[in-house]
């Protein structure tokens, strides 16, 4: 049995809205200690020009739409590895018939797999493919920015069922039981 994944709404959105919001952090840290709100997104423009790494406190556009193009690839890569993840679990626990999974599963695996991502990018990468953060940002604004990116996973699916819950109570008690 394949899996149940929409590729746009399971894998490209959420990965979409996770690297806006993680680059919105980035931004946001940055300033917070003084630094150019471009530099730690653009120092992921280090796996392309590694001997450039120190002119990213000052980025030059080719770092910065470097780093942006970077930075959403491994965003949409990431949001792949959480739809499909996602699809198996629900797949084994037998809940194909399930329409959506429910928020706490996506919660909780969202999380999950946020941590392996932050792992991987600063523990089992080599430090030619780190993110790069770690030049611009201490720890603390690190783990903000991966908090970001773990909400952007969430966020298409809450604002989804928002609306689906707002169409269903607006319509009227007839029409609503036949639609759920």
């Amino acid at each position: 049995m394949g899996l149940d994944i929409r590729p746009l709404e399971d894998i490209v959105l959420p990965g979409l809205v996770a690297g806006a919001l993680s680059t919105l952090a980035l931004g946001a840290c940055a300033r917070l200690i003084g630094k150019r709100a471009t530099a730690p997104v653009s120092a992921v423009s280090h796996w392309v020009w590694p001997q450039e790494v120190n002119q990213t406190a000052r980025p030059r556009p080719r770092h910065l739409v470097t780093g942006l193009a970077i930075h959403h690839l491994m965003s949409v890569g990431w949001a792949a590895v959480n739809a499909y993840t996602l699809a198996a679990v629900q797949e084994s626990a037998g809940l194909c018939g399930d329409s959506r999974p429910q928020h706490g599963r996506r919660v909780a695996l969202a999380s999950a797999l946020t941590v392996v991502a932050a792992f991987s990018d600063y523990v089992i990468a080599p430090k030619r493919f780190t993110p790069g953060f770690e030049f611009h940002l201490r720890v603390p604004h690190i783990a903000a920015v991966y908090v970001a990116f773990g909400a952007g996973l969430v966020a298409p699916f809450v604002v989804e069922d928002f609306c689906r819950r707002r169409r269903v109570a607006a319509l009227p008690a007839n029409e609503a039981i036949t639609r759920r």
